[in-house]
């Protein structure tokens, strides 16, 4: 098992598991909505159903998101980037690297989403509390831009083992042209 992917379910486990633990010490309202400047806007009374939504959201997604990475090695096509095409042109045992790189990128963003829920339940414990949530505010909105970024790198060092993978291959075809 890739240790990307471990660290992903450690991570959720260790969020229901902070989660859980924190839900006694929460008051009997909390927060439903938070606003861009930090302050708490909207309350329901405390639930495990309102404590928990954003858990259930966060694992719904993570467990999609994993799934769709173990299909990868069998349906490469369902990573979208832009040498798709040209990787699918190539023999199954020369997309290893690639793919294993695809998977990694897809732990990475699963990470990236742990991370965010986790801020998310953050900001709603302080908020619960009667703390304003600007730097935690601020943290998402940086994050998301950073996953941008992030991913835009990824996204070449995929290209970048998907055009070394074509070169071993025509080198393979054709070895006076290399």
């Amino acid at each position: 098992m890739r240790p990307t992917r471990v660290l992903v379910w450690l991570s959720v486990c260790i969020l229901v598991f902070a989660s859980a633990l924190a839900y006694p010490g929460l008051p009997a309202e909390i927060p439903q909505h938070i606003s861009s400047a930090g302050k708490s806007t909207g309350f329901v009374p405390r639930s495990p159903l309102a404590w928990g939504f954003p858990l259930v959201i966060a694992v719904i997604g993570i467990a999609f998101v994993d799934l769709l990475t173990a299909r990868i090695p069998r349906r490469v096509e369902l990573f979208n980037f832009p040498g798709k095409e040209q990787l699918l042109k190539l023999p199954e045992e020369y997309r290893t690297e690639t793919v294993r790189l695809m998977q990694r990128f897809m732990d990475y963003v699963n990470l990236q989403l742990v991370l965010t829920f986790a801020v998310v339940q953050w900001m709603l414990w302080r908020g619960a509390h009667g703390a304003r949530t600007q730097t935690e505010t601020i943290a998402l909105l940086v994050l998301s831009p950073a996953l941008v970024v992030f991913a835009g790198l990824y996204i070449q060092k995929i290209q970048n083992a998907v055009d070394d993978a074509q070169r071993r291959y025509d080198s393979r075809r054709n070895p006076l042209k290399s």
